[in-house]
């Protein structure tokens, strides 16, 4: 028993210490980057995109050394994930996985393993002032994890319940930091400084990392990523073949889609209340 204890305590200290570690790198890094990014330039000044519209995509290219100031090494992670692990592991693991295990079981995992993820959208809502946002991730979770079977069936969303794609660097977007510069680190998905600061305190808000053992949570994950790595399959594959320059395309995507998001999330916290008529017809 003390020996499992211990376990879990190791566990929870790993995780914990790996979050706060990964926190200070990139703000080390983003430190450098913004004293680099600060430096005077003969170029002028690109004006900023309008709140309303994504920056066209010719403009990317101008104000790319403000987004990507390390894109030399990012290109060298970004082709180490994609030519050698997704081409040698992840790919043919989901392939075989694909082959083992019928898409309808693949989404059900999915669905169950995006369910297991309602507390950090929970808190980021509450961080973000959107109670009722949050109050839905909360009921979404026990109509799910119940009628839903541990989540593996999303009724929630037969009851239009939709989840949020709330999380700590959305929030701390929304409050006004910037994303820092573009990052590409091995085995990690495309980030910015802002954004992977943001997924370390996420990891620390899953409550369900206090309690499964550091190994078993591990293997979860992993089993995650190649069940959604199979579930794209077909999507990767028409990606790569119609995108001429797959590095920039995907770094273009994510920091609109990211944009966009925090975007969103600023005008509802604009858009004024609705108004309640009254009896008499009068508003209130």
């Amino acid at each position: 028993m003390s020996q499992e204890l211990d376990g879990r305590d190791a566990g929870i200290s790993a995780r914990a210490t790996m979050a706060l570690a990964v926190a200070t790198v990139l703000l080390l890094g983003a430190s450098v980057g913004r004293a680099e990014m600060d430096a005077p330039a003969n170029d002028p000044p690109v004006a900023e995109s309008s709140a309303s519209a994504p920056l066209p995509t010719d403009e990317w290219d101008d104000v790319r050394a403000d987004y990507d100031p390390w894109e030399p090494f990012n290109e060298r992670m970004f082709s180490f994930n994609h030519d050698v692990l997704d081409r040698f592991v992840m790919k043919p693991a989901a392939t075989g996985w694909d082959r083992v295990l019928p898409d309808p079981a693949q989404r059900c995992l999915s669905r169950a393993f995006d369910n297991l993820e309602m507390p950090r959208r929970l808190v980021n809502n509450v961080l973000q002032l959107r109670p009722r946002a949050a109050g839905g991730e909360l009921v979404r979770f026990l109509v799910n994890t119940t009628a839903g079977v541990a989540g593996l069936f999303d009724v929630a969303k037969m009851m239009h319940l939709e989840k949020s794609d709330a999380d700590m660097g959305q929030t701390l977007g929304i409050y006004g930091i910037g994303p820092g510069p573009y990052l590409c680190l091995p085995f990690l998905r495309p980030l910015t400084v802002r954004d992977g600061i943001g997924r370390g305190f996420d990891g620390l808000l899953d409550p369900f990392g206090y309690f499964i053992p550091f190994i078993a949570g591990t293997a979860m994950g992993v089993v995650n990523t190649v069940n959604e790595r199979s579930l794209n399959l077909e999507l990767f594959a028409n990606v790569e073949e119609s995108v001429l320059d797959l590095y920039s395309a995907v770094r273009n995507g994510y920091l609109q889609r990211r944009q966009r998001s925090i975007e969103r999330r600023l005008a509802e916290r604009a858009r004024p209340a609705p108004v309640v008529a009254s009896a008499n017809g009068s508003g209130t």
